[in-house]
């Protein structure tokens, strides 16, 4: 949901399960300063002429359908990606491609930077180290030291709340985290329920349209839908609807503690419900899929026929 009403149906897109939740965004005024030969690297480079220009650090699954609608709007738009392979496949559908280690960045990727007007990061974290940029949080801000960019949103994850035993916490809870201070009784209110949240592509796309229209420095937004339910909930409803849409295709597991298994230690150590009220207050989102039964069923009907493995 943008700040602008949204025409036409947006593709329908599996839901994700609470992996970019929220969203820290920068923004000031325009003011352009372009090099003399700005970015050479293919045919499809960004160039001064492009009054809109985004370099996305991370066009996985959300950075490649944010860049799709941009694109669609006009927009020039370069990124990054993991492989040779992969490098090959957005440079087919348009877009200036850049292969990047985050652990190792390399000093001219970075300066490719300074033509573009907005940054998005959308690097997953490493485990056992975080976020991989901020080992190099000083060559990223030294590279950023420039007149062009307007705008910078950041993309993170539900899980630097932790284990909240299914409360409810929002947005202040960082502040709250990093200061490893208890969180308050306004901050969660417990539940007996092993909840988590989830939010579709397409509305984490909306909230970051959003953030161009009404800036907010230094903002944390959590972006996620309105109904946060347990993993056998939300795996059961999808169940349902194959079911019922492929009656006798879906496949009963022989499992007999299926549903204990899905609730082991590994999977509850994220369990939290996750409040999206200063999304819907500060941006005006109105959400395309408030509900995950929304979201999959957005998907079931766009299949024409159930994924079957054929056996060799």
């Amino acid at each position: 949901m943008d700040l602008c009403p949204v025409s036409g149906r947006l593709p329908a897109i599996p839901p994700q399960s609470g992996e970019f939740p929220t969203s820290f965004t920068y923004q000031r005024a325009p003011s352009y300063c372009y090099p003399p030969n700005c970015l050479r690297h293919s045919a499809d480079a960004v160039t001064p002429e492009s009054p809109n220009r985004m370099f996305i650090l991370g066009m996985g699954f959300v950075g490649q359908f944010f860049a799709e609608q941009l694109k669609n709007q006009g927009w020039a738009v370069s990124g990054t990606c993991t492989s040779i392979a992969k490098k090959k496949k957005l440079e087919e559908k348009g877009f200036n491609a850049y292969v990047f280690d985050a652990n190792e960045p390399q000093l001219e990727v970075l300066n490719s930077l300074n033509y573009h007007t907005h940054l998005l990061i959308s690097i997953p974290p490493v485990v056992g180290k975080g976020d991989p940029m901020l080992q190099h949080v000083n060559l990223l801000k030294s590279t950023l030291d420039d007149e062009n960019l307007q705008w910078l949103s950041y993309l993170s994850s539900t899980s630097v709340y932790g284990d909240c035993g299914g409360a409810w916490v929002d947005e202040d809870a960082i502040e709250t985290i990093i200061k490893q201070e208890a969180l308050s009784k306004f901050q969660i209110l417990r539940s007996s329920k092993q909840y988590t949240s989830r939010v579709h592509v397409a509305d984490i796309c909306g909230a970051l349209h959003a953030t161009f229209h009404k800036p907010s420095p230094g903002k944390i937004y959590n972006i996620v839908d309105d109904d946060p339910a347990s993993r056998i909930e939300v795996f059961k409803f999808a169940q349902n609807l194959v079911e019922k849409k492929w009656p006798g295709q879906v496949k009963q597991s022989t499992t007999p503690d299926i549903e204990e298994s899905s609730l082991s230690e590994g999977t509850l150590r994220g369990e939290k419900r996750v409040s999206n009220a200063r999304m819907k207050r500060e941006l005006g989102l109105r959400l395309l899929y408030p509900s995950y039964r929304s979201g999959l069923q957005s998907v079931i009907d766009c299949i024409d026929k159930p994924l079957i493995h054929q056996p060799q």
